[in-house]
């Protein structure tokens, strides 16, 4: 009776059904893993609509499959036995001023030294756009100008001035140096350009309101730009002419990005491209007959607090911008107007839950390979005309290094 069952030539109707009885797990098997198979490949092979994730815009563009938002690292507070002031990043290195005037330099290759000495708090500290120079100007309106390649040659310094004798109390709030090391741009009461080679008196730039008290000044490709909060001014940094001027839609926060402007406001993020408005005459017309084009690109409409409160541009690196808000990073893709990742400050709650004071003051400086991005917060006192010293006493800085994340 089992012979037949055994049997490899038997063709009978019983061995037929048992044929197709066994053989019906084995299809639903391959099925399964065809299926599968298919999911994956269509995974692998079809990603994800750019500009759709999560607060995101939905605008195309090419944007990264995933995103870490880098994690703030702490910088020195104290150098020397005295608080740091400011920091700015340079190339593979870091460059600290401290509240006696004190500028260091501090790398991988060479440790932390110092490099030059000032009088009073270091308020302003700038590298040029090759990593090379260190320029740096404390509250007594000194000025000193280092070659970070050659530790040995002497620094450069200048004592700055004001335009106006009512501003003399007025220390220097913006910086820039050019890759030559010649020549330094200071905002004060209005701007000044210094010749370092031949210490001629400074040249003061040609301004006409709204645009003075840039937020962001630098020197780029040619060009020494000012970003303010009404226009951005662009100078010929050999001649100093101002040849072009460009205007966004609103008024906000501004700072000086690859060709453009990032700038911020209460809820927007936006960028401008100066160098697409047309020339101005010689010499520039002013009035309403100077004509103001509307160059603002919206890449962040408000989608980063519920909260009013003021948005502060940090970096563009021409592919991922980066801004704070209540304390907290956002980074986008510029191209995809998508929010890649948030990431918080680690501030101390004294400033943070400070209601009488707005917001801290923020000052970043990105690398000139544009992979390490300072910050700074800087939290002053609730309690306004106080005396300087004392002013100075009650005000605390906080410091972080910052990986600058690419797509």
């Amino acid at each position: 009776m089992n012979g037949p069952l055994r049997s490899a030539s038997g063709t009978g109707p019983g061995q037929q059904v048992r044929k197709r009885a066994l053989s019906r797990p084995a299809i639903i098997v391959v099925l399964a893993l065809a299926a599968t198979v298919g999911i994956l490949l269509a995974l692998t092979v079809f990603p994800a609509e750019p500009g759709t994730g999560a607060g995101g815009t939905g605008h195309p563009g090419k944007t990264p499959a995933q995103f870490i938002a880098p994690h703030p690292a702490p910088l020195r507070m104290v150098v020397a036995g005295q608080p740091v002031t400011r920091v700015a990043a340079g190339l593979h290195s870091l460059a600290y001023g401290t509240n006696t005037g004190g500028v260091y330099l501090e790398s991988g290759r060479t440790g932390l030294r110092r490099i030059a000495v000032l009088t009073r708090p270091v308020e302003v500290l700038s590298f040029d756009s090759t990593g090379r120079w260190l320029a740096a100007a404390d509250t007594d309106m000194q000025l000193a100008v280092a070659d970070t390649r050659h530790p040995q040659a002497p620094v450069i310094r200048q004592r700055l001035q004001v335009a106006s004798r009512y501003y003399s109390g007025l220390p220097p709030r913006m910086l820039a140096i050019d890759t030559t090391g010649s020549h330094v741009a200071v905002q004060t009461d209005m701007i000044a350009v210094y010749s370092l080679r031949d210490h001629r008196p400074p040249h003061w730039l040609d301004f006409s309101n709204p645009c003075d008290s840039p937020d962001d000044l630098a020197f780029v490709k040619g060009d020494l730009i000012a970003a303010t909060q009404g226009c951005v001014n662009v100078w010929n940094s050999s001649t100093l002419r101002l040849y072009r001027r460009a205007y966004p839609p609103t008024s906000g926060k501004a700072r000086i990005g690859q060709g453009r402007v990032l700038f911020g406001t209460f809820s927007h993020v936006f960028l401008l491209n100066y160098r697409a408005t047309d020339p101005l005459p010689h010499p520039p017309v002013p009035g309403p007959e100077n004509p103001k084009p509307v160059l603002g690109r919206v890449i962040a409409d408000k989608t980063i607090s519920t909260r009013r409160s003021p948005v502060q541009p940090l970096a563009d690196d021409g592919r991922i911008a980066a801004a704070e808000q209540d304390f907290r990073l956002t980074f986008w893709d510029t191209a995809s107007h998508r929010i890649l990742g948030h990431t918080p400050l680690p501030v101390s709650p004294s400033c943070a839950a400070d209601k009488k004071q707005a917001t801290a003051q923020f000052y970043s400086s990105l690398s000139p390979d544009s992979k390490t991005l300072t910050v700074t917060a800087v939290c002053g006192p609730a309690r306004t005309g106080l005396a300087p010293e004392e002013e100075q006493r009650r005000t605390t800085y906080h410091h972080w290094e910052i990986a600058y994340p690419t797509p």
